[in-house]
């Protein structure tokens, strides 16, 4: 039995397994490392967006070189001739390269969206119908959450170059009637500013004016400032607000109306 282990662990074989051990406790220690100072600068302005994007996309990218390494010096340490298998593989690599192509793809534009500074962790996109804060910049993917539902989901990144950065503004038109003075509603207006600018998340909020004159009524804009992902609850809480306080002053919400003549 003894001699048996022997003849199947030679000396390449133990320093292929010790690459493999070596190459894993690299990858290892320095995603532990990473994952570290992300979470104690978590709410540190000296860690910003960006630099959160570099560090993970960092690691991504990291695992993948460290597993070619590893594969390349085990084979040289069992004799394999690496310079002439790549040599070699010219055609092959124009095959895998057409089967992979959408790979490729998505490698390219994760390598332009941290490079062009397209977004970065935290910013909230849209794509088609779909609002999502980013959580993960992959290589090939990005990992996104949902802020209507919270639902994690992943998107290729070659799917992603229409992608709509959102920002931290909000505007909400309120229809109120022509008949109502511009001076009581403004003083209405800034009554509800000053219970919206109240509302956790909300950073500011503006009086931007007299905003149209509408079919049946006139639409008065307000501007509400809050990071993206808190959009959606904070403004059915502002139409609240909104509501109660023009109920509160006898102020109706006018809505079309359609006349019939008789004759």
């Amino acid at each position: 039995m003894e001699e048996f282990l022997l003849s199947i662990m030679t000396k390449e074989k133990y320093i292929s397994l010790a690459i493999i051990i070596i190459g894993s406790i690299v990858y290892f220690l320095s995603k532990k490392v990473i994952k570290k100072i992300i979470i104690k600068n978590e709410n540190n302005s000296k860690l910003d967006k960006k630099k959160k994007t570099y560090l993970k996309l960092f690691n991504n990218v990291l695992k993948y070189l460290l597993l070619i390494i590893v594969i390349i010096l085990i084979l040289q340490v069992n004799g394999v001739n690496v310079s002439s298998i790549v040599a070699s593989l010219g055609l092959i690599t124009v095959i895998v390269g057409f089967a992979l192509q959408d790979a490729l793809k998505d490698i390219i534009m994760g390598i332009n969206i941290v490079v062009n500074d397209y977004f970065s962790i935290g910013d909230v996109l849209k794509i088609d119908n779909i609002e999502g804060k980013v959580i993960e910049i992959r290589l090939k993917s990005t990992r996104m959450k949902d802020v209507n539902n919270g639902n994690i989901f992943m998107i290729s990144n070659r799917n992603i170059s229409q992608a709509l950065n959102l920002s931290e503004q909000l505007d909400i038109d309120i229809p109120l009637p022509y008949e109502e003075k511009i001076t009581r509603v403004e003083e209405v207006m800034n009554t509800m500013i000053e219970q919206i600018s109240k509302l956790e998340n909300v950073t500011k909020v503006e009086y931007k004016g007299l905003n149209e004159f509408g079919d049946s009524a006139i639409y008065y804009k307000i501007r509400i400032f809050c990071k993206p992902e808190f959009k959606p609850q904070i403004k059915r809480d502002s139409n609240r607000i909104i509501k109660l306080e023009l109920d509160k002053n006898n102020i109706n919400i006018p809505y079309k109306q359609i006349d019939i003549h008789n004759k």
